[in-house]
């Protein structure tokens, strides 16, 4: 599986290096941790769990899921189509949140506490519960010749094409529930959307952020069981709308 993982994920850089995108090397991020109100016990007991747990999934997908990501991600960042789209403003960062930063890949987010960081070959970061598996924020980032997400398409078309093709399960039923735009104070362009996927072992609620800055196509995700969305709804809404770009 780790074999099929890194072959796809050579297969999306040279398809950068065709299209003369600039490969950027994946750096140690520094990470600012904030346990503003967090349950210390709570914390405690998370990290004492084995890691490898963390690496299981709930329907033996996962490497395909990566497979068919990559492919769709790199396809994206090289096709260009025209955009239109609605504004919604980021979510307001919440006690109880850790911040992760990579200056060198140029980009910062906010996570719940307890989350635990978990390493994915081809993935810049995961963060993921240990405890309720469906739990986790997961970044890619690409490269790409576009100048802004709005030259892959609009917020509408750029959520169908990746839920439909990149972050579901195969055979997993989909739907996009909403999309949405905003701009920083800095000018980059964010397309967020909020969807479900429901497969016969578990139904999830996830929302995702895609932005492209400096030949580079970027893309969070993170969600929760549908059972768990009113409880988890106002954190993950905070992740998405704490993630930025700064280059």
């Amino acid at each position: 599986m780790r074999a099929t993982t890194r072959a796809t994920m050579r297969g999306v850089a040279d398809a950068g290096r065709a299209s003369g995108a600039r490969r950027t090397t994946r750096s140690t991020r520094r990470i600012h941790r904030s346990n503003a109100n967090a349950n210390a016990n709570a914390d405690e007991t998370r990290r004492a769990v084995t890691r490898a747990a963390t690496k299981a999934t709930t329907d033996g997908t996962t490497t395909t899921r990566r497979e068919l990501a990559a492919k769709t991600l790199a396809a994206m960042a090289l096709t260009a189509t025209p955009t239109i789209g609605a504004f919604a403003g980021p979510a307001h960062a919440l006690s109880g949140m850790n911040a992760v930063k990579d200056t060198r890949e140029g980009y910062e987010f906010l996570y719940p506490v307890g989350w635990q960081e978990i390493q994915v070959d081809g993935q810049a970061a995961v963060y993921k519960d240990i405890i309720e598996p469906l739990e986790s924020v997961a970044l890619n980032v690409y490269p790409t010749q576009r100048e802004s997400v709005k030259d892959i398409g609009t917020a509408d078309e750029v959520a169908k094409t990746l839920v439909g093709k990149a972050l579901t399960a195969p055979g997993a039923q989909a739907k996009v529930l909403a999309t949405s735009e905003r701009t920083d104070k800095d000018g980059h362009l964010y397309y967020q959307f909020e969807f479900v996927t429901k497969t016969q072992s578990y139904e999830r609620h996830a929302l995702t952020v895609v932005t492209v800055t400096q030949g580079k196509f970027y893309t969070l995700t993170t969600g929760s069981s549908e059972k768990r969305w009113k409880k988890m709804k106002e954190r993950l809404l905070a992740t998405v709308g704490s993630f930025s770009v700064y280059y």
